[in-house]
């Protein structure tokens, strides 16, 4: 089943953004698995929004990818440590 993991970044930017994608999005592709990626500024920090398969592959794409390039970058405290997938009951996209 399809889920969508919305990361709420606190105090991130598109400066810290611009240098964890590249690590996990090569070429600006999506990591297989991943049906949707939205990013972009919030109030207090930076959103990343995805559509995921399933959480299974959502988990193996944070602990295989996320967070080892964030730590790379010095920055693993500020994946929001409880982050959950929840269901999609309809994704349309264009």
């Amino acid at each position: 089943m399809a889920v969508v993991v919305v990361n709420e970044i606190e105090a991130g930017n598109q400066d810290f953004y611009e240098q964890v994608n590249p690590k996990v999005m090569p070429d600006g592709k999506l990591p297989d698995g991943c049906q949707l990626h939205i990013a972009g500024p919030i109030d207090n920090g930076w959103r990343v929004i995805t559509v995921w398969e399933s959480e299974e592959r959502f988990q193996q794409f944070r602990n295989e990818k996320l967070l080892p390039a964030m730590t790379e970058v010095g920055s693993e405290a500020r994946i929001a440590p409880n982050i959950k997938a929840q269901p999609v009951h309809r994704l349309i996209t264009s």
